[in-house]
């Protein structure tokens, strides 16, 4: 079986109107992203990720390199039939009502008009904004339009979905409701394809994420590995302990601060059982517990620690 996006060895430059020097954009990126899955593509501002989707798109022509969408190449516009895009910012002409531009989108992707009625009234009440079928765009808030951008992007019921900060301009709840979706076209087979900076939501629905910094792909994590992301460790802080107390707890760190005129120690502890000693004791003593906790390192963490690193090199 074929992989639903491969990308290898693809490197895009731009040029300089004025020089016609060009600057390199992408470096030799090399992915596979495997039929229904749930990929991360991560990276800081400028790295590269949305130039990246471009040219899976079409959008731009790459330099070098090729990329298969289910085993045909990308430039074939039978291969991108099968693609749902939600643009980091989707426009769309704003004298038209919410109704009419799903009308041209499903035009566009050769729906009869007894389909397009159905399918339309399906996918805006998904998304939550058939009640605005007859609002012009322009009367739409940056969170409404961001829903009618999904809307169009699985009009045409995708196996391939290609989100380019799909959670730009949302409230909390819109965002719940986005990643409800993501989670229910995930079940039913649909791969998705997501760069965002939301990371808490990436680590929530992806399987695995590539980190991205300065055009390279800087690592591919599975999402569910521990031995990635680290064991982790436990945390008990106590409140207002008295100076010995913590020292008497055995732990493999201590850290003592203050905030908002308490006096927090906080205990760190490689292993669960000496974890589990310390908090016994410390409740026989009667010391105010403050927090205990298992602490995992985050997608957030090795983000910020693989940015970090390419920018000092």
């Amino acid at each position: 079986m074929s992989a639903a996006l491969e990308i290898k060895d693809l490197c895009f430059s731009y040029a300089s109107h004025w020089t016609y020097r060009k600057t390199p954009a992408i470096k030799n990126i090399s992915l596979e992203i495997k039929k229904g899955e749930a990929f991360g593509f991560l990276g800081s501002n400028g790295g590269g990720k949305t130039t990246t989707i471009k040219c899976i798109l079409n959008l731009l022509h790459p330099d070098s390199g090729a990329i298969k969408i289910f085993g045909t190449p990308s430039w074939l516009s039978s291969a991108r039939s099968s693609v749902g895009y939600l643009s980091e910012q989707p426009y769309f002409y704003d004298h038209l009502t919410v109704l009419e531009i799903m009308e041209l989108f499903a035009g566009l992707i050769g729906l009869s008009r007894s389909q397009s009625q159905v399918k339309i009234k399906e996918v805006l009440n998904r998304v939550g904004v058939f009640s605005r079928s007859k609002s012009p765009m322009r009367h739409l808030s940056k969170g409404l339009t961001q829903r009618v951008g999904l809307a169009q992007a699985i009009l045409n019921e995708p196996t391939l979905l290609i989100l380019d900060e799909p959670f730009s301009g949302l409230d909390p709840i819109g965002r719940r409701e986005f990643r409800d979706i993501f989670m229910d076209l995930k079940k039913s087979g649909t791969t998705l394809f997501m760069s965002s900076h939301v990371l808490s939501d990436v680590e929530f629905i992806c399987d695995r994420v590539s980190i991205m910094s300065s055009g390279v792909v800087k690592g591919i994590f599975n999402i569910h590995d521990d031995t990635v992301f680290g064991a982790g460790y436990f945390e008990l802080s106590l409140e207002d302990a008295p100076a010995q107390a913590p020292q008497s707890l055995l732990a493999d760190e201590i850290k003592v601060e203050t905030l908002a005129g308490r006096t927090i120690s906080r205990l760190k502890f490689k292993e669960r059982a000496a974890a589990e000693i310390a908090l016994a004791k410390s409740l026989q003593q009667g010391l105010k517990i403050d927090k205990f906790k298992f602490n995992r390192p985050s997608l957030e963490d090795i983000f910020l620690k693989l940015v970090k690193m390419d920018a000092s090199s």
